[in-house]
């Protein structure tokens, strides 16, 4: 993979590109939006720019085929260290590693280069560990932090980096991602797609949730028969593991369902729906509630 093969991302891409034939790649970025959503394969992206042996002094495009590109595809790479978290937060022996790695000039690449991922689950004693990096980076270095949640960070880590944002990817774009690399039915995807938040990630982690979830009864129990009952949703949400991301799904489907009935109501094209497979009940059940009733509800 290259940077061409990255799913959405051009303005981002593009800047960071610009900042290599520029020559203006900093010392420090912050990485962040929506967990899934492709930040760090970009961030392995830039590293294997940086690296690459194939494209000249300045390439804006890994090649994918000499020995440095494939070595960081592989985590082999002794220039490229990938820090990720171990039981949900990084440790203090990680940074310390990085901060003794970094001392070095490259062994084999143009520059070194350190991807932290979920930076924003350090510790502030760890934070503090890690901003004496990022207020004197050795030369040659470059690292890049990888954070959903910016404001986690301590103010003076984030003043130190060059904060690039990852917007969400538009809902039809992941679809079609995930009919063409994954092999789903356009409906399955579309369903997928309309939970992600805009994230491929996302999309594939919920795969096997909203398959267990019969959505055909939760609509004829919560618009057909208790006309959208709260208490119809709060019984569903009791009945599921006590996990934040099966209650967020619940709440997620209920709004999908409702502006579902919302296209079925005004005789929209059915392959707009999220719920395509429900398309024959969310049409018998949709001349039951005027327009205006529905609209309030969303």
């Amino acid at each position: 993979m290259a940077f061409r093969d990255v799913l959405g991302h051009e303005k981002e891409i593009g800047q960071l590109q610009r900042a290599i034939l520029l020559n203006r790649v900093v010392h420090s970025y912050l990485f962040w939006g929506n967990e899934g959503v492709g930040r760090k394969k970009v961030a392995l992206e830039f590293a294997k720019t940086l690296n690459c042996l194939a494209g000249g002094p300045t390439p804006i495009e890994a090649c994918d085929q000499c020995v440095s590109c494939r070595k960081i595809d592989r985590q082999l790479h002794p220039d490229v260290l990938l820090i990720e978290p171990d039981n949900q937060t990084i440790r203090k022996d990680q940074i310390l590693q990085m901060q003794q790695e970094l001392v070095y000039r490259p062994s084999e690449g143009r520059r070194r280069v350190c991807i932290v991922s979920a930076a924003d689950r350090m510790a502030p004693h760890m934070a503090n560990v890690l901003l004496k990096t990022l207020e004197e980076p050795p030369l040659h270095t470059v690292i890049i932090l990888l954070a959903p949640h910016p404001r986690r960070l301590l103010p003076t880590i984030r003043s130190r980096c060059q904060p690039i944002r990852f917007a969400s990817l538009p809902l039809e774009v992941v679809s079609e991602w995930l009919v063409d690399h994954e092999g789903l039915k356009p409906g399955e995807a579309r369903l997928l797609a309309s939970f992600s938040e805009g994230s491929p990630g996302r999309a594939l982690e919920l795969r096997d949730k909203v398959a267990h979830i019969p959505r055909e009864e939760f609509l004829n129990e919560w618009v057909g028969a208790r006309g959208f009952s709260f208490e119809t949703i709060e019984r569903w949400v009791e009945s599921l593991p006590t996990q934040r991301e099966e209650v967020l799904l619940i709440l997620e489907m209920a709004k999908t369902l409702l502006r579902d009935l919302v296209v079925s109501k005004l005789r929209r094209d059915p392959s707009k729906l999220f719920h395509r497979d429900l398309a024959e009940k969310l049409e018998a059940l949709a001349p039951s509630w005027t327009l205006s009733a529905l609209m309030k509800r969303l």
